[in-house]
């Protein structure tokens, strides 16, 4: 009788786990937002996918690893329809998607190493400087063009696939250069390694302030209402600052 009932159980769980709308979620290497090592990614969209998913039956969103220069193809090509901490000016005018509401600030800020004499005023030039920044991303010192070609010829840029990477290579560089990277990558970065702290120069100026949205496929399901209703009760119970919290993100 036991085992029948625990086989019932089985049953009737399988059919509510079947009943939930699998939703593909897209994100490339942003840390903190996508980390990823030996092709793993982790970090606040893949925790932010398991909050929603506790917090609600009707959907189940899976994680869809793609890169920052293919993200739009892949978007194209319908492998996923969502993708969490992105803002519609990176490239998405003219895709058939629409924002949420703002689930967090942030922004970009220069690095450099610290040297003898050199301070704030370093940064108010890009001319001469050698900058390393990320393949695929729109930076606001460029006018958010986003083509290799045109950022290394008119800029001095140096595209790479790593924030860490790229902070080292300043550290190590014998020229001038400077890196630009998210704030929040560098406060985790230096709170990791925190001899380094003492070597990097930071600006006191945003290349940009990002208001990060999760951008959604138009006419899909959840509709924009249900993802913005879900947002504001995680905002609401405190669930949000949580993850937050875990990457050194204090709202």
């Amino acid at each position: 009788m036991i085992k029948n009932v625990f086989i019932i159980f089985l049953f009737l769980l399988s059919l509510v786990v079947q009943a939930r709308q699998v939703v593909k979620v897209g994100g490339y290497e942003f840390p903190p937002f996508v980390i990823v090592k030996n092709n793993i990614p982790t970090g606040m969209t893949l925790d932010l996918i398991e909050t929603i998913n506790q917090s609600q039956s009707n959907y189940k969103f899976e994680f869809v690893l793609t890169t920052a220069k293919n993200r739009y193809r892949d978007f194209n090509s319908k492998k996923y329809d969502m993708i969490f901490f992105e803002n519609i000016i990176w490239g998405w005018q003219e895709e058939p998607i629409q924002p949420s509401q703002v689930i967090l600030n942030g922004g970009e800020v220069f690095i450099a190493r610290v040297e003898k004499g050199r301070d704030q005023s370093f940064f108010d030039s890009l001319k001469g400087k050698t900058i390393y920044g990320i393949n695929g991303f729109h930076y606001k010192f460029a006018n958010f063009v986003s083509n290799k070609g045109y950022l290394e010829k008119y800029f001095g840029m140096k595209l790479g696939n790593s924030h860490e990477e790229n902070i080292m290579s300043v550290l190590k560089s014998d020229t001038e250069s400077m890196a630009i990277v998210t704030e929040s990558f560098l406060n985790l970065f230096l709170n990791k390694n925190p001899e380094l702290r003492e070597r990097i120069l930071q600006s006191k100026k945003f290349d940009q302030i990002y208001r990060h949205t999760i951008l959604l496929r138009k006419d899909v399901s959840p509709s924009l209402n249900e993802l913005n209703s879900l947002i504001t009760k995680m905002k609401s119970e405190g669930i949000l600052n949580q993850i937050w919290k875990k990457y050194g993100i204090e709202k």
